[in-house]
C-alpha cells in the first residue's frame, strides 16, 4: 500500500473505532495478586495496521500520532470498564506526543471522567524506546498530567539514554526494566547488577520496579532472589482481549533470601546525645540548638525513657515569625515534640533495623533512630551511617562470596562459626557434600556441572534458609550451613537435612540423559584410571552441633564436620549423619622417650 493509503486506512480505523485493545496482567508475586493490567492496541485481525508498530509508523509518517493516541486510550478505558476490570490500567504514551501544541491537553481525564474510571487508576507509561526531543517540555506535560491525578511509569528503562534522567527529574511510581535485561538473567551476571543498581536507587525515591517480559521460571527465581516482586511477561499470561485475573500459585515469590554473614548490630553505629526532658520549656530547647550548631536532634525523656524528638529544623522553624517566639517560648516540650520517633534495641542487626526504616514510609535519609537498652535511652544513630555501615558489610561480603553460586564463601563462615563461639551461642553445622561428582564433571562437562551446583545453591537456599542462619559455599561441590539453634533444635535440623535430601534425590535425574537415568548412573573412569560404574549423584551430609568450651576457632569446628561429612558417605547414597560428638578427636603427642 502507498503512503496515502496507509493514512486513509488509519484514518478509517479511528473514525469507525475499529482498534481493539489486548490486556496483559501486571502482578505482584509476593502478595499472589493482579495488580493491573497494560493495554496493548491492535488493528482488525488481518488488517494491514493489524500490529502496534505499523500502525504508529504510519501515524508518525501521516501527522496523526495525537489522533491515534487519543483513539487508543479512549479503546482501552472503555473495555477495561466494560469488562469490569480492577486495579491499575497501564497507558502506553508517545513521550513527543505529550509536548504537541496541536495535543488537546486535558482529552485524557475528560476520556476517564466520561467512562467512569478514576484518574488514580491510570498509570502513563512513558516509553524510553521513543527519541525524546524535548525533554523540558516533556517535563512540564508530565508534571501536568500528575497534577491531574494519573500515576506516571518509564517503560523500557534501559532500552534509551533518557530514563535514568527522567527518573532522577520526575521520581515516578513506576520503573519497567527493559526486557532485554530480563531475558536469562540468570546466566548473566553484568543484567543481575543492572537491575541491583535499579533497585537500589528504586527504594531511596520509593519508586516501584516492574520487570517485563518474564518467559521463563528460571528469570523469575532470579528476579525473586535479586528482590522483584511487580512482574509481567508471557510467563504470567500473554497479551489477551479476555486477561488473566489471577496470579498461578507455582509462580509466587517463596524465596527467602540467605541472611547476610555479618551480624554487626545498630549498637555497632551509636553516637551519645544529650536528652532534654518533656517538662522543660520550648526556650530551654532553642537555647541549646542555638549553643549547639552541630546539634540535629534532641531525643525526649520522662524517667530514662524516650517519649518523643525534637528536631533543630522543625523547632526552629515554631520560633520564626513575628509571634513564634511568644506562642512557643514557655510550652512545655511535650506539647511540641514528635511523638513516636523510630525507636529499637541496642542488639537490634542492622539487617533488621534496615528492614525497619524500609517498611517506614516517612523515614528520610537525614533522621536518626533512638536505640535503647532495657527501654531506657541508649543512644542515636543516624540513617546515614546505618545505610553506610551496611554498605561497607555487604561490599566485603561480595568480595569473598562464591563467584558461581554468589553464596558467602570461606571467609564469612569462618567469622560467624567464630563468633558464635565467642558468643558462646548454641548451633549447628551441616556439610553438604555430592557424591560422584568428579565422575559425571568427566561425563557431562564442567558447564553442566555447574548447573548443577548452582541448582544446589538454590535448593538449599529455598528449604533451609527461613530457619538457618547462614547457607555458604566453601568450593566445589561442597557447601555448609550453619543452624541456629534459636530457630528450632537438634532434630529440627536433621528434619531441615533429610527434606532437602530427598527433594535432591528426586529431582536430580533432570541432570541427566535419559540412557543414564535407565542404568541408574554412568561409566567413567575412577581415580585409578580404571573403568568404573557410578551410581546416580547423591547427597552426603554431616550434622554436628559443637560446644563452644570445647572447640577453640572454626578450625576446630571444621575438623568436626568434616569427620560428620566423612561418615555420611559411608553409607553409600544420600544420608544425613547426625554426630554426637561436639569437638574434634584431637592427635596425642608421643613423648620422644617413650
Amino acid at each position: 500500500m502507498s503512503t496515502s493509503d496507509n493514512r486513509r486506512a488509519l484514518i478509517s480505523l479511528i473514525d469507525n473505532q475499529q482498534l481493539y485493545p489486548l490486556f496483559q496482567p501486571v502482578v505482584d508475586t509476593t502478595r499472589g495478586c493482579v495488580i493491573g493490567h497494560e493495554s496493548l492496541i491492535r488493528g482488525p485481525k488481518g488488517h494491514v495496521l493489524e500490529f502496534p508498530d505499523k500502525l504508529f509508523s504510519v501515524a508518525h509518517e501521516s501527522d496523526l500520532l495525537s489522533e491515534l493516541e487519543l483513539a487508543c486510550r479512549y479503546a482501552a478505558i472503555k473495555e477495561f470498564q466494560r469488562r469490569g476490570m480492577t486495579g491499575k490500567l497501564f497507558l502506553n504514551v508517545n513521550p513527543n506526543v505529550l509536548k504537541d501544541d496541536s495535543h488537546p491537553h486535558g482529552s485524557t481525564l475528560r476520556l476517564s471522567q466520561q467512562l467512569g474510571l478514576d484518574p488514580h487508576q491510570i498509570v502513563i507509561e512513558i516509553s524510553e524506546r521513543y527519541p525524546i526531543e524535548d525533554t523540558e517540555n516533556l517535563k512540564e506535560a508530565i508534571i501536568h498530567y500528575r497534577q491531574l491525578g494519573f500515576m506516571i511509569a518509564i517503560d523500557d528503562l534501559g532500552a534509551g539514554y533518557s530514563g535514568l534522567k527522567l527518573w532522577s527529574e520526575l521520581h515516578p511510581d513506576y520503573v519497567k526494566i527493559d526486557r532485554y535485561f530480563i531475558q536469562d538473567i540468570h546466566e548473566s551476571s553484568v543484567k543481575r547488577v543492572f537491575v541491583q543498581s535499579i533497585l537500589s536507587l528504586a527504594k531511596n525515591i520509593q519508586t516501584k520496579v516492574i520487570a517485563e517480559g518474564i518467559e521463563t521460571k528460571d528469570e523469575l527465581e532470579q528476579l525473586h532472589a535479586l528482590g522483584i516482586k511487580h512482574c509481567q511477561g508471557y510467563l504470567f499470561g500473554r497479551p489477551a482481549k479476555l486477561p488473566a485475573r489471577d496470579v498461578n500459585t507455582s509462580l509466587l515469590n517463596t524465596y527467602q533470601p540467605t541472611k547476610s554473614s555479618y551480624h554487626e548490630t545498630i549498637a555497632s553505629v551509636v553516637n551519645s546525645l544529650e536528652t532534654i526532658a518533656d517538662d522543660e520549656p520550648a526556650l530551654e530547647a532553642l537555647n541549646r540548638f542555638t549553643k549547639n550548631a552541630s546539634l540535629s536532634l534532641l531525643p525526649v525523656t520522662r524517667y530514662q525513657q524516650v517519649v518523643g524528638v525534637l528536631r533543630r529544623e522543625k523547632l526552629l522553624e515554631r520560633f520564626s515569625g513575628s509571634y513564634g517566639h511568644a506562642l512557643n517560648a514557655s510550652k512545655h516540650v511535650v506539647h511540641i515534640m514528635e511523638k513516636e520517633p523510630i525507636a529499637v534495641d541496642w542488639r537490634a542487626s542492622l539487617e533488621d533495623v534496615s528492614q525497619l526504616i524500609t517498611e517506614h514510609e516517612e523515614t528520610d535519609v537525614y533522621q536518626h533512630i533512638i536505640v535503647t537498652r532495657n527501654n531506657r535511652y541508649y543512644g542515636v544513630a543516624s540513617i546515614k551511617s546505618l545505610l553506610r555501615k551496611i554498605t561497607e558489610l555487604k561490599i566485603n561480603d561480595a568480595r569473598h562470596a562464591n563467584p558461581l553460586t554468589q553464596l558467602p564463601g570461606n571467609v564469612a563462615i569462618n567469622r560467624v562459626i567464630n563468633e558464635k563461639l565467642k558468643a558462646q551461642t548454641p548451633f549447628s553445622v551441616a556439610y553438604f557434600d555430592l557424591n560422584h561428582f568428579k565422575p559425571y564433571n568427566d561425563i557431562y562437562g564442567y558447564e553442566q556441572g555447574d548447573q548443577v551446583i548452582k541448582w544446589v545453591a538454590q535448593l538449599l537456599q529455598k528449604r533451609l534458609t527461613g530457619c538457618s542462619n547462614l547457607v555458604g559455599h566453601i568450593g566445589g561441590d561442597d557447601f555448609v550451613v550453619i543452624f541456629d539453634h534459636s530457630a528450632g533444635n537438634a532434630g529440627l535440623v536433621e528434619n531441615s537435612c533429610k527434606n532437602v535430601i530427598e527433594l535432591f534425590d528426586r529431582d536430580v535425574i533432570q541432570f541427566y540423559q535419559e540412557e543414564h537415568i535407565k542404568l541408574g548412573g554412568i561409566k567413567a573412569v575412577n581415580r585409578e584410571g580404571h573403568p568404573t560404574f557410578f551410581s546416580l549423584l547423591s547427597i552426603a551430609v554431616g550434622v554436628v552441633s559443637p560446644d563452644a568450651k570445647l572447640c577453640e576457632s572454626h578450625h576446630d569446628v571444621a575438623l568436626l564436620a568434616t569427620e560428620a561429612k566423612k561418615e555420611a558417605k559411608r553409607f553409600g547414597g544420600s544420608h544425613c549423619y547426625l554426630c554426637h560428638r561436639q569437638a574434634p578427636r584431637r592427635l596425642k603427642l608421643v613423648s620422644s622417650h617413650s
